[in-house]
């Protein structure tokens, strides 16, 4: 995938196909000139075991990698953890959105509930994260967005095809077209500018990322 001329070639690791769009769209967003030259879709799990190999990798391609905050108390202890003592490269640009990547699609509040067709209200409100850093915002979901998602907002729906998309059937863990419909957000709606006002952790990674650029 191409994005520009003078362009660097780049890895990109996320947990998911969710995750992945998001990389690309802010690779967009921020006007990046990359090629990515590989996706690199691995559970958190995986990307955790596998973070010193990618620390690795980027010592000769950068690597652009979202994860999950997955039950650490903050991105310092998770850091702390998949690496200890070895130092992250300039290179490896390492995202952890809060609490989940989905979390940063909610978090355009006025997108995202248009787009799946519910009452802004039933979006979750801000809460200041660390209180000796008001700036540092995101909201404040019970339990983890994705779950969210289906379980709070996806039954609400005005939109028989989100209903149909977002409602897990029977036994299993996700809507049957949760991934592709969250991708056409991502791709078409998301608007990043918006969503980064109530989430500190994306306004993080736009940092970052445009710091490499």
């Amino acid at each position: 995938m191409i994005f520009g001329i003078d362009m660097n070639e780049v890895y990109i690791v996320g947990e998911d196909a969710v995750t992945l769009e998001i990389i690309k769209r802010l690779i967009l967003h921020l006007n990046l000139r990359v090629i990515v030259i590989s996706e690199l879709p691995v559970r958190g799990s995986q990307i955790k075991s596998n973070a010193l190999k990618y620390n690795n990798l980027s010592k000769t391609y950068p690597v652009i990698l979202l994860t999950d905050l997955n039950g650490n108390n903050c991105p310092i202890e998770l850091i702390d953890n998949w690496f200890g003592k070895q130092q992250i490269t300039p290179n490896l640009i390492f995202n952890i959105a809060c609490s989940e990547a989905e979390s940063w699609l909610v978090s355009d509040v006025s997108g995202f509930s248009r787009f799946i067709g519910v009452n802004p209200n039933l979006i979750p409100s801000v809460r200041i994260i660390d209180q000796k850093k008001p700036e540092n915002i995101e909201l404040d979901f019970r339990y983890k967005p994705s779950l969210f998602i289906m379980r709070e907002l996806a039954p609400h729906s005005s939109k028989s095809d989100i209903l149909e998309s977002l409602m897990p059937r029977e036994l299993a863990k996700k809507g049957p077209r949760y991934n592709i419909t969250l991708q056409e957000f991502i791709r078409n709606h998301w608007n990043i500018d918006e969503a980064a006002i109530n989430s500190y952790s994306l306004q993080k990674a736009i940092t970052r990322l445009s710091r490499f650029k």
